[in-house]
């Protein structure tokens, strides 16, 4: 029978993660309210995440966690944690400690502060070795300092009063017994519903993040590139060589490199995206575009082009109508060569570059994450391009930031004789998969 494993929190977030940005995130992608994950996050080293699973999904619980940014371990369960339940328990995973009897007055009198309420449970402190009150289901909420039922499940924290139960027992010198059964122990109980890839990965409309993200992305494509940085350093070399190879191809090159870089950008994003889940990226990825989903995002350059086009036609009409009504006031036929810089100093020219700026900034919005659509999720080609112009435009701020550091990493990048370029360049394009996945997957 296959062994059991459980992931424990080791207290602390991993390198180049704040905890600002954590919190959020760990929220959203297990839909806990952010002042449960932020009680989750200072809790402490120790606590039991997820028990009760396979290798394969302990490793992707552990691959989802490091990457949202906490710093987790993988642990063997003991047959303890694991046994079955009676008939009746709780489901599977989820350790309920043993159910409770109401105490009397002359029990409550043992107690730490004597207190009691009308129903003669405890209120006050817990002597050691008693067991807490239950809730309706067994699992312990009455907080011992405030004795209101008000202490959370999943962190140990009294709502009400706001005291970390564990520590409050600890200073009264009452640190609970490192069983299974001890209700104030770290929480043994699942963190989330079991990982269902149509769930985590279920594509939601484009969401409005913080400028801070835009960085955010770049740590985190960091993180996926120096798990396996040669494997990325090869896809890029050949991905360029490729396109190189294809662009010196006479009269047909240059059209075959504007198909052919979305197929081949997608299996990047691809292999970046079972690198997340799986844990592991070949050079092979480059090719999963043109292997798996050829036909749409071949469509996804000829689209591209049809438009750059349009942006060309757009920019030439413009430029024939300025020198024509330049050419009513000056006669270009007769004009001395040598003077042609006073043409091109007239403002009057620069509306066509204003115009093709003003349509190639929303074509490359929409380009920049229609691969990924079309080949993670199936979008349709036309709405991909649309659903990729509105994660841009909502995300001004991030993108800015991206773009600004990018622009000083390539920069750093290029000084060492062009070496670095080859770090560079393979976390920027990664940082396209985690753009995508923060701002479309929710």
């Amino acid at each position: 029978m296959e062994g059991r494993y459980r992931i424990l929190y080791a207290g602390e977030l991993m390198p180049g993660h704040a905890l600002q940005d954590v919190v959020p995130r760990l929220a959203a992608k297990f839909k806990l309210t952010e002042e449960t994950a932020r009680d989750l996050i200072l809790g402490g080293s120790g606590r039991a995440l997820k028990h009760g699973l396979t290798t394969g999904d302990a490793q992707r619980y552990r691959d989802a966690l490091s990457t949202i940014g906490l710093k987790v371990t993988i642990e063997p369960e003991s047959s303890m944690n694991t046994a079955p339940g009676p008939a009746g328990s709780r489901p599977e995973g989820i350790i309920e400690p043993p159910a409770t009897k109401r105490r009397g007055v002359e029990a409550s009198s043992r107690y730490d502060d004597g207190r009691r309420q009308g129903d003669g449970r405890q209120t006050g402190g817990v002597r050691p070795g008693s067991e807490p009150d239950s809730g309706p289901e067994g699992s312990p909420t009455r907080c011992p300092k405030c004795g209101a039922e008000a202490v959370s499940k999943l962190t140990g924290v009294c709502q009400a009063c706001g005291v970390v139960v564990e520590r409050y027992l600890a200073n009264r010198g009452m640190s609970p017994p490192s069983r299974v059964d001890n209700p104030y122990a770290p929480p043994q109980a699942d963190l989330t519903p079991p990982l269902n890839e149509s769930e985590e990965d279920a594509l939601q409309a484009p969401q409005s993040r913080p400028a801070g993200h835009g960085w955010l992305w770049i740590t985190e494509a960091w993180q996926l590139f120096k798990s396996q940085p040669w494997a990325w350093i090869g896809a890029l070399v050949l991905f360029y060589i490729i396109l190189i190879l294809v662009s010196i191809v006479p009269f047909v090159g240059s059209l075959a490199v504007t198909i052919l870089t979305p197929m081949l950008s997608a299996g990047l994003i691809i292999g970046a995206h079972r690198q997340y889940r799986e844990g592991r990226f070949a050079i092979s990825h480059l090719f999963a575009g043109v292997s798996e989903n050829p036909g749409p995002l071949a469509l996804v350059g000829v689209v591209y082009l049809l438009l750059a086009l349009g942006i060309v036609i757009v920019a030439g009409a413009l430029f024939a109508a300025v020198f024509a009504a330049m050419g009513s006031a000056v006669d270009l036929s007769t004009m001395d060569p040598n003077d042609i810089d006073i043409v091109f100093a007239n403002p009057m020219i620069l509306l066509p570059v204003l115009a093709a700026m003003l349509l190639g900034i929303p074509l490359a919005m929409a380009m920049f994450f229609a691969p990924s659509l079309v080949a993670l999720d199936q979008v349709p080609v036309l709405k991909a391009f649309g659903l990729s112009l509105s994660g841009c435009l909502k995300n001004v701020l991030p993108f800015l930031i991206y773009g600004l550091a990018a622009m000083v990493l390539v920069i750093l990048g290029s000084l060492p004789l062009m070496l670095g370029l080859l770090v560079v360049v393979p976390v920027l394009t990664i940082a396209i998969y985690t753009a995508y996945r923060d701002i479309f997957y929710v």
